[in-house]
């Protein structure tokens, strides 16, 4: 099994793992949580409880709402660096890449690649169905949501990447040295990280499905490619098109993006066509530019 997958010293095993994941629940959940709470909680009228708020975005601008959201993610990756110092003792790029330095190219390539296939996607949406889309542009909101989106989003699929393609599969890959295993593992715990949001009860179990084979497309090309340069660039694409681009009035975080998708909420053709053309066509990419070798190797064999 490659370096990235299994930690640089003997000496670390999992009661570093377990105590690195308690400290990062506590950074993610008592304090960025308990801090997000606190603003939430000065904004409620006199007498209200958060328990008797419907829909505590009521309160907030969107942009407010969406930098609200952000602060656990700001805690969490602050937490990682914490604990690569103080209990790892390794450097805080080890969580990242087995390569000396982070590869930016293969960032921004992963980014580009994504991007590029969202807006193909994007315009055959609209040339179909351009009915159920609309021109949201407002220049006094989306300039602001602009910036707080270039700043905030890398921290929150920093920090998304390297609990699970970095610091998670180095902990199980304390367990397993399989890849594969490693890779079913992280796809199902992303999807069951997903299981609150308000998209599951929406669009039904299957949207399920989706966060899953996200997760396993991820953990793939992180661990084919001995990095989180890909999937980091894959996941930050994603995220600035769902919140800049367009949105809708009935996901997690809604946005005054430059489109609104005003249709009824369902499991679109998109989907279906990201898990089984996009992906694996992703990976395509990424294998004859890449040059990955050994697939045998570090899927199937232990180490």
């Amino acid at each position: 099994m490659r370096r990235f997958t299994s930690p640089l010293e003997p000496t670390i095993g999992i009661r570093h793992y377990l105590l690195g994941l308690a400290a990062i629940l506590i950074g993610v959940y008592f304090i960025g949580g308990a801090l997000m709470s606190l603003f939430i909680s000065a904004k409620l009228p006199a007498g209200e409880s958060l328990a008797s708020m419907p829909d505590a975005q009521d309160l907030f601008s969107k942009n407010e709402f969406f930098s609200l959201n952000m602060i656990p993610f700001v805690f969490g990756i602050l937490t990682i660096a914490f604990c690569s110092k103080l209990i790892f003792e390794r450097p805080f790029r080890t969580f990242l890449t087995a390569r000396p330095r982070f590869d930016f190219t293969r960032f921004f390539f992963s980014f580009g690649l994504w991007s590029t296939l969202m807006m193909v996607s994007f315009f055959i949406t609209f040339i179909d169905f351009n009915h159920h889309i609309r021109w949201n542009f407002q220049s006094e909101h989306f300039f602001y949501l602009l910036l707080l989106a270039l700043v905030l989003v890398p921290i929150q699929t920093g920090f998304e990447e390297i609990l699970f393609r970095g610091f998670l599969l180095q902990l199980f890959g304390k367990v397993t040295q399989k890849g594969i295993y490693l890779i079913l593992i992280n796809g199902a715990l992303f999807g069951a990280l997903h299981l609150m949001n308000p998209e599951i009860d929406t669009l039904g179990a299957f949207a399920v499905v989706y966060y899953v084979v996200s997760g396993i497309f991820t953990s793939f090309i992180a661990i084919m490619d001995d990095g989180l340069e890909l999937s980091w660039g894959f996941h930050l694409a994603n995220n600035l098109f769902g919140i800049i681009i367009i949105t809708n009035n009935w996901q997690v975080i809604r946005t005054d993006a430059l489109f609104i998708d005003v249709s009824e909420p369902v499991l679109g053709w998109d989907m279906y066509v990201t898990m089984f053309l996009f992906y694996p066509l992703m990976i395509l990419v990424f294998w004859l530019v890449y040059r990955w070798k050994n697939w045998n190797k570090v899927l199937l064999q232990s180490k």
